[in-house]
């Protein structure tokens, strides 16, 4: 043996453990997923020659110009709009804003049109729409002309670049006879387009606000003004439409206003929100390291908690909807909020209720599958006190995450914008004869490369290949690091087991881990593009084209969960043998199946178990956030900020229970190979800690031999010493 108690290559042939001379494995892999990130960089050089992601992030308008940016005219590009500075101009407005609504507001904004819109003009715009101009009747005069030249001499222009410079008469005759809105020679029929929204001046204006650098209509706005323009089949459809807002909002207040007060609340109870997170770390931490100090007792707790949480709970939330509802029936005026806030602890209690009834059920029946789990966690939770510095490894893998997403991210906004700047010709109609230079107009948008479809392909493979990679290298790394406590009969000679994880992995593994990645990756792909087929053409599929699809879909699903489980446990061998991806997959296959009832109630019981863990923690950062906001009367809807805080506890406790779970497979698959290695006699004593040795089939002989190897080895010591003490004195 090594000095650490690890084996050696001859030692592995006679016993079991990690290898402490071990190769690199499944090296092609790694070679070809270099190339291929390799390729990715290509693909990003170019990408960054042809891109530019402000067109992304700030918009472009029907010239090609970004908005907010000084533009220059693109090779090959005439039209007299392009290449313009503006710089001043940092809002994207469309002419038609329905355009960027649901199919059915959109025709409901038109008059009920069914045809969809030609053509909307954009332009960039110093500020969105503060208010709504949309007329009906008498639309063939000057009164929108008239109140678009209101708005230019307040500083906001609306119209076509240059239209009103361009148009000197027009500007003069609106400046003289303001609020006259009536022009026999200057009507709107001459400079609106007849069909879709061409320009050069809008059809209409909807009340918008700014959103990622676009003006994004509100939605009660563009309701009541359709209403106002539609008439008796469109104007019941704009009361559907806005019935339904209602009704989905269960408020009588307009859905822009249930948006901005629910964004004020976020906004204003921040401190309250930082609370509530930092306080889901401490509650998951304190659990974390209950359960390493007194496993059975915490788990046994947590069950105990859970059942109380499940029965208390709703009981607590029924309570409080009925006093906010004794309270609300008794005010004399009944606020909008107060209405709604009691709807909301309905909701929310019917759902608390039907949740805990569910784990509830689920303890009932669970409750004498917990003792293989107990010493399993007891364990973990040993191994983890001994190595406090593993659960941080998620923080650190979520960076890698992070920061490989945000590469990703940005090379994607260089290939969505690397199109090419492709000029046309707009053939503008309009009611009454138009100007000779508002007829045709020249407009610029950028074609994708035809090759682009390819490139996305390869892109989102890269992401899926990556992200499955890091996660791939965390769960070896921590299957190392429990391995080596489990395969070390003195767990005091194990030092610095994380980093040696890590180590064994970025030195010999890597290989192996794209391996394994790589195949989730293809399924993944897969998967999307099953999904993206679905999307482009559900309105021409039958219903068994559909049905066949979906059951696609979800076999690819499970076929993918099932991978994810076996590539698991096929990481945890190599991390032990140092086998290569194949070699592992087939041997860990063997184990499990030669263990399919444990590995049933290890994967049910146990994911249970830490499935309670994660509810406890959201639980109490809920009701925390409950007790923290209800009482301030600044808020509107204090559900929005507790549901944030709730989310963020939820993904901080599945993070740190993470580290158990991988623990807890790594130990069941050490103590799987244990068992069929070795079997207790001297010579072939179990690695195993007493308390696993009860769930071996010969466990009473396998103690009886290593309590007689340890006193043996008690025996030789203290004779050893005594002997030493003999050979000094006859030195002397």
């Amino acid at each position: 043996m090594t000095k650490e108690g690890f084996q050696s290559k001859k030692e592995d042939a006679e016993d079991v453990g990690p290898l402490k001379d071990r190769g690199c494995t499944d090296v092609i892999c790694i070679l070809i997923f270099i190339v291929f990130l390799g390729g990715m960089a290509v693909l990003a050089y170019f990408a960054f020659t042809l891109g530019n992601p402000w067109r992304l992030l700030n918009g472009y308008d029907s010239f090609g110009n970004t908005c907010g940016m000084a533009n220059t005219k693109p090779e090959g590009v005439t039209s007299q709009y392009a290449g313009r500075d503006l710089t001043d101009y940092p809002y994207l407005m469309y002419f038609d804003p329905t355009a960027m609504m649901p199919t059915s507001i959109s025709s409901l904004a038109n008059f009920g049109e069914t045809t969809s819109i030609e053509m909307t003009m954009l332009l960039c715009v110093k500020a969105c729409p503060s208010e709504t101009m949309f007329y009906y009747e008498g639309w063939t005069q000057g009164l929108r002309l008239n109140k678009l030249h209101e708005l230019k001499q307040s500083g906001y222009d609306y119209c076509q670049y240059d239209f009103w410079t361009d148009n000197p008469l027009v500007d003069t005759y609106y400046a003289a006879n303001t609020g006259v809105g009536v022009s026999v020679t200057y009507q709107d029929g001459s400079y609106i387009t007849k069909t879709g929204a061409g320009g050069p001046c809008p059809e209409f204006l909807i009340q918008s606000v700014s959103l990622l650098n676009r003006c994004l209509p509100l939605p009660d706005q563009l309701v009541s003004a359709a209403s106002d323009a539609a008439q008796d089949a469109a104007e019941t459809a704009a009361s559907n439409v806005e019935d339904a807002l209602k009704e989905l909002f269960q408020t009588n207040v307009t859905a822009s206003e249930v948006m901005q007060y629910a964004m004020s609340d976020v906004m204003n109870s921040y401190r309250e929100i930082a609370v509530m997170c930092g306080a889901s770390l401490v509650i998951s931490f304190i659990i974390i390291l209950l359960l390493g100090w007194i496993a059975q007792i915490m788990i046994y707790a947590i069950a105990i908690a859970a059942a109380i949480a499940c029965i208390a709970g709703p009981a607590y939330f029924w309570y409080v909807w009925y006093k906010a509802k004794e309270e609300l029936e008794a005010a004399a005026v009944q606020m909008e909020s107060q209405i709604s806030n009691v709807e909301t602890l309905m909701i929310y209690a019917i759902i608390v209720s039907v949740v805990c009834l569910v784990v509830l059920i689920l303890i009932i029946f669970l409750r004498s599958r917990v003792g293989l789990m107990v010493t399993l966690f007891k364990e973990a939770g040993f191994m983890v006190m001994r190595m406090i510095v593993i659960l941080f490894t998620p923080l650190i893998l979520s960076l890698f995450i992070l920061a490989w997403a945000a590469v990703w991210s940005f090379v994607s906004g260089y290939i969505y914008t690397s199109g090419t700047a492709t000029e046309y010709t707009l053939t503008r109609e309009y009611e009454n004869d138009p100007q000779p230079s508002y007829a045709d107009i020249k407009m610029v948008y950028y074609k994708d490369h035809e090759y682009i479809l390819y490139v996305w392909l390869y892109h989102l493979f890269g992401l899926y290949w990556g992200t499955e990679f890091f996660l791939a290298c965390h769960e070896m790394a921590i299957a190392g690091a429990f391995a080596q406590f489990y395969w070390t009969r003195v767990k005091s000679k194990v030092s610095f087991p994380v980093a040696r994880g890590i180590w064994w992995v970025f030195r010999y593994h890597l290989g192996t881990v794209a391996f394994g990645s790589c195949i989730i990756a293809i399924i993944q792909l897969i998967r999307t593009i099953l999904a993206y087929i679905q999307n482009k053409t559900k309105d021409s599929q039958s219903e068994v084209v559909k049905y066949l699809l979906y059951c696609l879909q979800c076999c690819l699903w499970c076929f993918e969960k099932c991978m994810k489980f076996i590539n698991r446990n096929a990481y945890i061998y190599t991390a032990i043998k140092g086998c290569n991806f194949c070699s592992s997959m087939k041997k860990v296959f063997g184990l499990l199946m030669s263990n399919i009832v444990r590995v049933g109630v290890i994967n049910c019981v146990g994911s249970f178990i830490l499935f309670i863990g994660k509810f406890l923690v959201v639980m109490v950062t809920g009701i925390l956030g409950y007790f923290m906001m209800n009482a301030d009367a600044d808020l509107y809807y204090w559900a929005v900020p507790v549901l944030i805080a709730a989310i963020f506890a939820f993904a901080v406790a599945h993070t740190f229970f993470s580290v158990y779970e991988i623990g807890i497979d790594t130990i069941f698959i050490c103590f799987a190979e244990d068992e069929t290695k070795n079997d207790g006699t001297p010579g072939r004593e179990y690695y195993m800690s007493k308390n696993l040795m009860q769930w071996v089939d010969n466990s009473s002989e396998a103690l009886k031999n290593l309590k007689r190897k340890k006193g043996q080895q008690r025996a030789q010591a203290k004779a050893a010493k005594s002997g030493g003490g003999d050979v000094e004195m006859t030195e002397q």
